[in-house]
C-alpha cells in the first residue's frame, strides 16, 4: 500500500466550511434533493433504475436523481446521477454524510486489463488507485491524492463476496485504477499495469475516501465493458454477442445480487 502523510478533512470540517458561508445541513439535502435518502442506498453513475423493474418492488420517484425502492423485507434508494467521473459527482457523494445513509453499493461499468477478465465478468474491486483530481479537495491543504489506493469498508465487502459464492456467481476481486479521462488513458495503459491493476473505470478511489470521511459503509459492483489488452475497447472491437452478455449480466444478475445484499 502506498504510504501517505496527507491530512484528509474530516465531514465536521467540511460542515462547518459551509455553515461559516452560510449553508446549513438542510441547505445541503435540499440541493443534492436527497430528503427522503433511506439508510441502505445504490449509487450509479448512469445505470438505471429499471434494471430492478422485474423483481417485484415499488418504485416511487422522490427526487430528480432519487428513486425509493420497497419490497418484501427491504426498501432502498437508488441514486442515478447520469455522470460520469469524481469530479462529476463528488458533490452528489459527500450530501449523503448529513442523510440517513448507512450503507453504500455503487453499481457501474469497468474496463478490463486483463485478459482473463472478460467482457460481462462481474468485478470487484479490492481497492481502488487513485488517478483523479477531484479527491484532493479531500485533504486539508489540497495535497495530491494520486496514485494512493483507497478501499471499500471490510465487512460490506465480505458479505457481497459471500452472496457471489453463495449463488456461484464468477467473479474477480482484483485492484482497480480511478481515472480522470477516457481518452487519454490508453497512452498510460503499460504504467497502469505496472501499478498492479487490473481494471479501469472513473469514480471509486473518490469514492472510497468520501465515504470513509462520512462513516458511510461502501462497497463497489462492476460489470466488465471492454477489455483494452484484448483489442476490445470503448472505442472498437466489442462484438455483437459481448455486447448483448454484459447488458443481460447488468439487468438480470447484478440486481439479484443487490437485493440479496441489502436483505443480508
Amino acid at each position: 500500500m502506498t504510504e501517505s502523510k496527507v491530512k484528509s478533512i474530516t465531514y465536521d470540517d467540511l460542515l462547518c466550511s459551509h455553515l461559516k458561508y452560510g449553508t446549513t445541513s438542510e441547505d445541503i439535502i435540499i440541493r443534492a434533493g436527497y430528503e427522503k435518502i433511506l439508510e441502505n442506498a445504490v449509487m450509479a453513475p448512469c445505470w438505471s433504475h429499471d434494471i430492478f423493474d422485474n423483481l417485484g418492488f415499488e418504485i416511487k420517484q422522490v427526487s430528480e436523481k432519487v428513486f425509493n425502492l420497497y419490497g418484501e423485507k427491504l426498501s432502498f434508494s437508488y441514486i442515478e446521477l447520469n455522470g460520469i467521473g469524481a469530479p462529476a459527482i463528488i458533490d452528489f457523494i459527500l450530501s449523503l454524510g448529513v442523510t440517513k445513509c448507512k450503507n453504500l453499493i455503487f453499481l457501474g461499468s469497468v474496463g478490463s486489463l486483463d485478459e482473463n477478465i472478460k467482457i460481462g465478468d462481474i468485478v470487484i474491486p479490492k481497492y481502488s488507485i487513485c488517478g483523479d483530481g477531484a479527491s484532493r479537495y479531500l485533504n486539508k491543504s489540497l495535497e495530491d491524492e494520486f496514485l494512493k489506493e483507497e478501499y471499500p469498508t471490510e465487512t460490506i465487502t465480505s458479505n457481497l463476496i459471500n452472496i457471489l459464492k453463495q449463488n456461484n456467481i464468477n467473479y474477480h476481486y482484483v485492484p482497480n485504477f480511478s481515472i480522470d479521462a477516457i481518452f487519454a488513458q490508453f497512452y498510460h495503459v503499460d504504467k497502469i499495469l505496472e501499478l498492479g491493476a487490473k481494471t479501469i473505470e472513473m469514480e471509486t478511489a473518490n469514492l472510497f475516501k468520501c465515504c470513509d470521511i462520512m462513516g458511510i459503509n461502501v462497497t463497489a459492483l462492476f460489470c466488465v465493458s471492454d477489455n483494452t489488452v484484448s483489442k476490445k475497447s470503448l472505442y472498437s472491437g466489442r462484438t455483437d454477442e459481448e455486447n448483448k452478455h454484459r447488458h443481460e449480466v447488468r439487468y438480470k444478475i447484478v440486481p439479484k445480487i443487490v437485493t440479496d445484499l441489502f436483505k443480508k
